[in-house]
This record gives structure tokens, sequence and C-alpha cells, in this order.
């Protein structure tokens, strides 16, 4: 399995510049991406159980930085 970056603290984003969190956001769907095309077969195995969490996951983080960016342009 891929080891994936895990996103950072909301604290850190917090810290972020909007060009750091858009170059982070692009990381991270390319991070999905590369996932997406490993996606198992077989959905009920422990395999694909394990891909889920870590494609969920991915999804939360971005977007986690989605909010920040929004949060920017107010």
């Amino acid at each position: 399995m891929i080891e994936f970056q895990k996103p950072p603290e909301e604290k850190y984003l917090e810290d972020m510049t909007r060009q750091e969190l858009l170059a982070y956001l692009a990381e991270l769907e390319a991070q999905l991406q590369e996932l997406d095309a490993r996606e198992p077969k077989r959905m009920g195995s422990e395999a694909y159980e394990q891909w889920a969490d870590e494609h969920e996951e991915l999804e939360d983080a971005m977007d986690e930085v989605r909010e920040f960016l929004d949060e920017a342009e107010d």
C-alpha cells in the first residue's frame, strides 16, 4: 500500500499562505488520483477497507484545506 502524507494539524494550516494552501491541495489531489488508480478489485476485502479509509482521509484533508481557502477569501 502507498504511504501518503498525513494532513498537517489545523493550526499548521492556519499558518500557511494562500499559495502554500493551493500547493498542498494540489499535492493532496495528486495523491488521491494515485490512490484511485490502485483501488482494490474486491470491495469486501481488508485491502479495500484500508484503501477506503485512506481515500476518506485524503478527501477530508482536501475539504479542510478548501475551508481555509474559502475563509481566506472572506
